[in-house]
């Protein structure tokens, strides 16, 4: 019986890491839009 119950645990958890990854690649994605989009007018500034 315990069997079964590891491997459904192995299996959850193998498809929640790719989960896991891709949040923290979108969140890491947003904030980097953000950076961007907070130079973006500095530099527009400094050249006119």
């Amino acid at each position: 019986m315990t069997l079964p119950i590891l491997a459904t645990a192995f299996m959850v958890t193998a498809a929640a890491i790719p989960a896991m990854r891709a949040t923290i690649v979108a969140a890491s994605h947003k904030s980097m839009v953000k950076v961007r989009s907070q130079r973006y007018p500095a530099n527009t500034k400094i050249q006119g």
